[in-house]
């Protein structure tokens, strides 16, 4: 665990905290998908694509 003083952390854990809730919500957005799709696989894929790029970004401080 980082040092309790460190002025970053709080920073990152936010971050951190919105990537895992961003992935928890691609996770439930691909299992809703599966269960009753709304769109065919090929509109779904570039969806899924710029979700995942986002997070990435968002994980990153962008």
């Amino acid at each position: 665990m980082p040092d309790a003083d460190c002025t970053a952390c709080p920073d990152l854990r936010a971050q951190l905290a919105a990537a895992a809730a961003g992935l928890r919500g691609l996770a439930q957005f691909i299992e809703s998908e599966l269960v009753e799709p709304t769109m065919p696989w090929r509109d779904l894929l570039p969806v899924l694509a710029i979700r995942a790029h986002n997070l990435a970004d968002q994980a990153q401080g962008r």
